[in-house]
């Protein structure tokens, strides 16, 4: 998984700007250099896992929540707090319901709302639970109806499966591009359609199937949504 989008997802309240890499007004790229250059190697090896914490820096990064058609925050998953019951949210159809729907403004305020809760839950102290880091919407293509997980996407056309997804994120990121409400981690790259033996077969294709096809809806994912986050397929 791409962790980068962590970086600065959330800071104590109380800290102070005393670092350049908390100055909002400064680039990404010369913030996230500042910090970088600041952290020892056993800080960026924790910074790695999930919702990691740097006490001296005043640091804290958020976790990663699911959110494939509506944030999981419980139930038989397993996604919910220990020893607590689950966190009530909102649940939508699966993508292959939404992708069905051909209406990008319902996606994006479908990301919407799940970004609000997204936030609140994992903001709120009385909860202090989940993510900000969304792992939505899956934006792998079905092109075999065989494959064990086709209900996760939301079609076999390129088109359509980046045009939802770029509602989707706008959506969930909410619209000033400074402040994101919540953020978007796409999944699966890439050709990511097998579930007989993912975690060792290779899916092989070739570069015309990889620019049309594979592609195609995560491009317009990262150039037309803003995500900045993927996660990598098992293959």
């Amino acid at each position: 998984m791409f962790f980068a989008v962590l970086i600065l997802a959330a800071l104590k309240a109380d800290a102070q700007v005393e670092y350049p890499f908390r100055n909002p007004k400064l680039s990404d790229e010369v913030r996230i250099a500042d910090l970088l250059k600041r952290l020892t190697l056993q800080e960026k090896v924790d910074l790695m896992g999930g919702n990691a914490k740097v006490p001296r820096l005043h640091l804290a990064l958020s976790d990663e929540a699911e959110g494939l058609h509506g944030l999981a925050l419980g139930g038989p998953g397993g996604w919910g707090p220990r020893g607590r019951p689950p966190l009530p949210t909102t649940t939508f159809p699966q993508e292959k319901g939404l992708g069905a729907t051909w209406d990008p403004a319902l996606m994006k305020k479908i990301g919407a709302l799940e970004g609000e809760e997204a936030r609140y839950y994992y903001q709120n102290p009385a909860f202090d639970f989940g993510g900000i880091v969304v792992r939505a919407p899956n934006v792998d293509l079905s092109r075999d109806p065989r494959w064990g997980r086709t209900e996760e996407s939301m079609g076999e056309d390129p088109y359509l499966v980046g045009t939802m997804t770029v509602a989707f994120i706008q959506g969930l990121q909410g619209p000033d591009s400074k402040h994101w409400q919540a953020a978007s981690l796409m999944k699966h790259f890439l050709a990511n359609e097998n579930e007989d033996g993912r975690s060792y077969t290779s899916s092989n294709f070739d570069d015309r199937l990889f620019r049309e096809y594979y592609s195609v809806p995560f491009r317009m994912g990262f150039e037309q949504g803003g995500s900045r986050a993927v996660m990598a397929a098992y293959n």
